[in-house]
């Protein structure tokens, strides 16, 4: 069997065509502009804007400018913008990172803020700056619904957080110092000078109560009570946690008016404060010269007395004493105060019947009758009495600075309410409220201002 043979000749291999001048160029043309392109892409930040600081500047300007009129949303834009353009060294991107954070969260995007606040915690940044932080990043977690990661989160953000001061007691994991316990009883005992009306500026309240809380935590007795309540107040506030009260909607809506007043208040004294610090010993003179009927010694009588559980008990002992002048000293208590018109009688309290009495009797004179208050019977002698009188200006001194405070303070507001109604815009949607309107200066939070509002005449 035979096979049909090949007899054809194989073909030679096919000549690579060569390239053309116009090939090569073209391959030249592409290469350069790949390069650029990588060239522009490897870019570094400085390089971009080593020559652009004004943009840098208008857009960290931009950014401030939205979040102060709280238009959060685009405030966060602006800032991302910065970032982009600015080279920034890791604390200023820290710092950047916290105020793209806070505006996310103020525009309710509580994942986006947790995620740059998070950058923040492992950055250096001052650590009053990480607890502002922190406390923003546990706000979002619990606004997400994630209750058990904010719980864990806090817990870790506790143990991170070194203890500053003496340590006075624990609760669980929370440790009690003493610089903490002063600033708690610093902060109780401003609110209650204000609220007595105490004749000081707000700088000189501070000073007196932290001057009185020293006094407190320097005495055994005081500092034990002040630290009980202090360990009660955080165990209550445990309880309250495990009870899902910190998140709860009162809590929230709580939370977010006394901020909103707090910081308003701090608007205010922050005013005053300014105000204050151009006034000098001439001003303080010319006020008191103009205004000498405000810083007047009201009349007054020191005087001692005793109490009795009955009338006839009370009548007996006066007619005692009257009887006897030597044993009034032995069984008459000296108050701690003078009784003055208008005021509290000391050791007694508000009664307007005895202050009148006390005022009325001569010194060294002895009640004529028993005087019944809060279901007890007393007897008084007046052991000696001042006439009203003018004080001076060094004694009026302090009388003086806190009544040119309350002044200072109504002409503060008063050009801060100027200054605002040129930069807010405030619509009244309610045609049955009156328009206007300014708030009370005296009132002991921040007033709302009234912002250059107007009526909706549609509503």
């Amino acid at each position: 069997m035979t096979s049909a043979l090949n007899l054809s000749l194989p073909e030679a291999p096919r000549p690579r065509p060569r390239a053309g001048m116009l090939q090569w160029l073209t391959f030249l043309a592409v290469a350069v502009v790949l390069a650029l392109l990588l060239v522009k892409q490897n870019d570094t930040p400085a390089d971009r804007t080593a020559g652009a600081p004004e943009e840098i500047e208008r857009l960290k300007t931009l950014a401030t400018d939205l979040e102060r009129r709280t238009l959060y949303p685009q405030a966060e834009r602006a800032w991302a913008e910065y970032m982009a353009v600015a080279s920034l060294t890791p604390l200023e991107i820290a710092r950047t990172l916290y105020r793209r954070g806070k505006c996310l969260k103020e525009g309710g995007q509580y994942a986006e803020a947790a995620r740059w606040l998070m950058e923040v915690e492992a950055s250096p940044v001052p650590r009053e700056e990480k607890r502002k932080s922190r406390r923003l990043l546990l706000e979002c977690l619990a606004a997400l619904g994630k209750q058990d990661v904010r719980d864990t989160v806090a817990r870790s953000f506790a143990t991170r957080e070194e203890e500053k001061g003496t340590v006075l007691a624990r609760v669980g994991s929370d440790a009690i110092t003493r610089e903490e316990l002063r600033a708690e009883i610093t902060g109780s005992l401003e609110q209650a000078l204000k609220l007595q009306g105490a004749p000081l500026t707000p700088a000189e309240l501070t000073l007196k109560a932290r001057e009185v809380a020293e006094t407190q935590l320097s005495q055994p007795e005081s500092a034990r009570e002040a630290l009980l309540q202090a360990i009660s107040a955080r165990v209550l506030y445990r309880k309250g946690l495990e009870r899902g009260f910190a998140d709860d909607t009162t809590t929230l809506k709580a939370i977010s008016r006394f901020r909103r007043n707090f910081i308003a208040h701090r608007v205010v004294e922050s005013e005053l404060e300014v105000a204050m610090k151009n006034l000098g010993a001439t001003d303080l003179a010319n006020h008191y010269a103009a205004n000498k009927e405000r810083f007047i010694e009201k009349q007054s009588a020191e005087f001692s007395y005793a109490t009795f559980p009955d009338r006839t008990t009370a009548q007996t002992a006066l007619e005692r004493l009257r009887a006897d002048s030597s044993a009034q000293a032995e069984e008459l208590q000296k108050a701690s105060g003078a009784a003055v018109a208008g005021q509290p009688v000391p050791e007694i309290g508000v009664s307007a019947e005895i202050s009148v009495h006390l005022l009325t009797l001569g010194e060294g004179e002895l009640s004529d009758r028993p005087i019944e208050q809060s279901g007890s019977f007393y007897i008084f002698r007046v052991e000696k009495k001042r006439p009203e009188r003018q004080l001076s200006l060094e004694e009026a001194e302090s009388l003086v600075k806190a009544d040119l405070s309350t002044l200072k303070r109504k002409e503060a507001i008063g050009s801060l309410q100027a200054q605002l109604s040129q930069e807010f815009h405030v619509e009244i949607l309610d045609e049955n409220l009156p328009e206007g309107g300014a708030p009370d200066p005296q009132a002991p939070t921040a007033p709302a201002t009234p912002l250059n509002t107007k009526q909706n005449p549609e509503q």
